[in-house]
């Protein structure tokens, strides 16, 4: 998956997919569009357009121009993607996820844990111990559970991630 395709997923899970479907219609256009055509072009209601719109910039995704209509006098915005901030934005946000992913694979490092076979709920060894290495849910006996796939798995992402990372960060300075 690549990075672009990365940040509308996250985007679909952060802001929703009103802004989802807002930033591929952004990224769809060649030149900077109103947030009316957009709702417009959307099928979707100005204010919902508008509300996306805004929570993208938050997160400087989006940029606009603000032109006084001469008939009206209201201000009218034209948006469209901050091109220029995309790339640092999504690395910003693949270090966000390495360290997240890095404290959990410390987290599944440095304990012990033990599982329900009746309902998979899984319990550290301090929490088993509490318990008296019983389910506190349905009673049922705990068993050790081997995390090592887990770690596997978490190690690899992580190595992956911070070769994109590495990747990305030099293509940023090559291009300063």
């Amino acid at each position: 998956m690549n990075s672009l395709n990365v940040l509308i997923s996250v985007i679909s899970n952060e802001l929703g997919e009103d802004a989802k479907k807002v930033f591929e219609a952004l990224l769809d256009e060649q030149d900077e569009i109103t947030d009316e055509q957009l709702a417009q072009k959307l099928n979707m209601k100005v204010n919902d357009v508008r509300r996306a719109l805004y929570e993208l910039s938050r997160l400087n995704l989006t940029i606009y121009r603000r032109v006084r209509d001469k008939t009206t006098n209201w201000y009218v915005y034209y948006w469209r993607i901050n091109t220029e901030e995309l790339p640092s934005i999504i690395l910003q946000r693949k270090r966000s996820v390495l360290r997240k992913i890095l404290n959990r694979l410390e987290y599944e490092q440095n304990n012990q844990f033990f599982i329900c076979p009746f309902d998979g709920s899984r319990y550290t060894f301090d929490e088993a111990y509490e318990n008296g290495f019983t389910c506190p849910r349905c009673g049922g006996e705990l068993q050790a559970l081997d995390n090592s796939q887990v770690i596997e798995i978490l190690r690899r992402i992580a190595e992956r991630l911070q070769e994109e990372i590495n990747i990305e960060e030099h293509k940023l300075s090559s291009s300063s």
